[in-house]
Formats: structure tokens, C-alpha cells, sequence
């Protein structure tokens, strides 16, 4: 992609510049399921992108994996670390795909409607851990984000996102209708609702 003054961006970065933008807001769920409703709060570190990328799978490239994320994050922003350097890596293939849809992050949470409870019990074979699966779709494929609850906090995190593969990760997990899904941006105050079947 071609920006400003004619420099090009790579995927990694546009990824993170995309993500650097959702840090300032909050989502805000209201689920509902069997007339019992759940609320919960998504928010944005820049630490997460780390985990979000799938950059913790470059095992053979230390430039990714050493420091705090946080300065990892603005490496990549600053054109320090890229895509390029990244696709070195012998894992290199185990975090590719999420990349591309992980651009799009901020469109597929205002847009998603499709939640559910995650039990990482029921996908016996799955090394994920997650309180939500959110699911949507990016170019006709199924991406899945999970969430989990932020370590010290109420809010939840973007744990893992990735495209579906052969594993169908909503399979046996109780799925919720959305009822409620608003956007706050927490410099301005500012609430946007996105999805509201709460307010006659």
C-alpha cells in the first residue's frame, strides 16, 4: 500500500498502524442466551498486538521476540521491523495467515454480531484459552477472534485471532445472541451504538 510522499507500507506495519488506531476505544457487549444476559468490555494495549500477529511463533528471530512488546509494537511502526524480516523465519507459516485480515480488525468488530461462549474443554485438541469467540468473515473466509480477560483487569483482550482451518472452533460452544454493542471513544467520551435490540 502507497502512501504519503510516495513511501510504501508494509503489511506488518499496516497491521500495526491499523491496530494503534482501536487503542483510544472500548467496545462494550451486552449478550444474551436462555433469558440470561452477559456484559462485558473489550480494550486495547499496544502489548497486545504482539500475541494478536502471532509474532510469539517467530522462535528463530530474537529481533521479534526480545524486549517488551510494547517497544516491539513501536519498532514496527516505525518501519524498524517488517513483514520482510519476519517472513524470514522457519515459523514464518504459522502466523502468515491471520496478517492479512488482521488489517481489517477495527471493521470486523464493528460489524461482527456472531458471539459465543468459549469452553476450551470442548475443543480437546485446541491450546487456546478464551472466555468469548467472536466469529466473521474476511474475503468469503471465517476468522475467528477469541478473548479472554485482561490479567488484572475486567475488561477482556484480543487473545488470538486467526482464520478458520480445519478445526471449526464454534462447533459444541453456545452460541449468544448479541443484543446490545456500542463503541466509546475514551479520549472524546464519545459513544457510538453499533447494535441495539434493548431499546424499543
Amino acid at each position: 500500500m502507497v502512501y504519503e510522499r510516495g513511501i510504501t507500507m508494509d503489511l506488518l506495519q499496516e497491521c500495526a498502524r491499523a491496530f494503534e488506531r482501536l487503542l483510544p476505544f472500548r467496545y462494550h457487549f451486552t449478550i444474551g442466551r436462555k433469558g440470561k444476559m452477559l456484559k462485558f468490555t473489550l480494550d486495547f494495549d499496544a502489548a497486545d498486538f504482539h500475541h494478536l500477529a502471532g509474532l510469539h511463533k517467530l522462535k528463530d528471530n530474537v529481533r521479534f521476540l526480545t524486549g517488551k512488546r510494547v517497544d516491539i509494537f513501536n519498532m514496527i511502526l516505525s518501519g524498524k521491523l517488517t513483514y520482510a524480516q519476519a517472513a524470514r523465519s522457519s515459523y514464518f507459516s504459522e502466523m502468515e495467515s491471520r496478517i492479512p485480515p488482521l488489517v481489517g480488525l477495527e471493521s470486523f468488530l464493528d460489524s461482527n454480531k456472531i458471539v459465543f461462549r468459549f469452553n476450551e474443554k470442548v475443543q480437546k485438541f485446541s491450546l487456546v484459552k478464551a472466555d468469548y469467540l467472536l466469529e466473521n468473515s474476511y474475503k468469503g473466509d471465517d476468522i475467528y477472534l477469541f478473548l479472554s480477560q485482561r490479567t488484572g483487569a475486567e475488561t477482556q483482550v484480543c487473545r488470538s485471532f486467526f482464520p478458520k482451518q480445519k478445526l471449526d472452533y464454534t462447533s459444541g460452544q453456545p452460541r449468544y445472541t448479541l443484543l446490545k454493542k456500542e463503541k466509546m471513544d475514551t479520549k472524546t467520551g464519545e459513544i457510538t451504538i453499533q447494535y441495539d435490540r434493548l431499546t424499543p
